[in-house]
């Protein structure tokens, strides 16, 4: 493996992950900072509950984008498994560490399956619904993604079992779904508490993303 070529590849996939898109879209549509806003992270679940569904769904679609794009370019550069591997989990990093934003960012859920979605469609599209299932019973956008996570995790060792997928790829399969389930710690806390807060329902009276959102001149969106 050519390495000045992988980490020439890495770099642009960090790259490519930290372009700020919800933060983006957010200013152009109503001048609003989203991380001083709900969660205050910048991915689209933020975006739509903060400005709502057609703002939401730019976000996830870009998001989404932007994992495929960097792993394509990674494969396109190399060729080389685990140099694809590195740009898609980098390109998760810097989605939820963003250079644009000062290390800010979102999740990285929707990233990551753009990744996924080019390396493994076998483990993409059972873990994709995992995750809108549970969403939808549940309403839990949070529990949703940490059981798609999940999910991923579990195909990724069995396709690797059965030879359906490369070494390289399990890396990814199991090392970005740690890496997006960790980033959701806060979320796990209100889960168990019982304090987690369900797609439709509003911010708790009082909050300090309910108020900054009144003070930035906009009203909340239904989800």
């Amino acid at each position: 493996m050519n390495s000045l070529t992988s980490i020439v590849a890495a770099i642009g996939a960090y790259l490519i992950g930290s372009f700020p898109t919800g933060t983006l879209v957010a200013r152009i549509y109503r001048n609003v900072d989203l991380t001083r806003v709900g969660s205050e992270r910048t991915g689209a679940t933020n975006t739509m509950r903060t400005l709502g569904l057609g703002a939401g769904a730019i976000v996830l679609a870009v998001d989404f984008g932007k994992g495929v794009l960097a792993v394509w370019i990674a494969q396109q550069l190399t060729g080389v498994p685990a140099a694809v591997a590195l740009a898609g989990f980098v390109a998760v990093v810097g989605h939820s560490k963003s250079i644009f934003l000062l290390g800010r960012g979102g999740r990285g859920v929707v990233t990551g399956l753009g990744g996924l979605a080019f390396i493994a469609t076998g483990v993409f599209v059972p873990a994709f619904l995992t995750g809108t299932v549970v969403t939808a019973l549940t309403r839990y956008a949070s529990l949703g993604s940490i059981c798609g996570s999940a999910m991923t995790m579990l195909l990724g060792v069995l396709a690797y079992s059965t030879g359906h997928l490369l070494p390289e790829y399990l890396v990814y399969t199991t090392a970005t779904p740690m890496y997006i389930i960790a980033a959701h710690a806060d979320n796990i806390r209100r889960l168990l508490s019982g304090t987690e807060r369900r797609m439709g329902e509003p911010e708790a009276g009082g909050d300090r993303g309910a108020t900054v959102a009144e003070g930035q001149g906009i009203k909340r969106q239904p989800d």
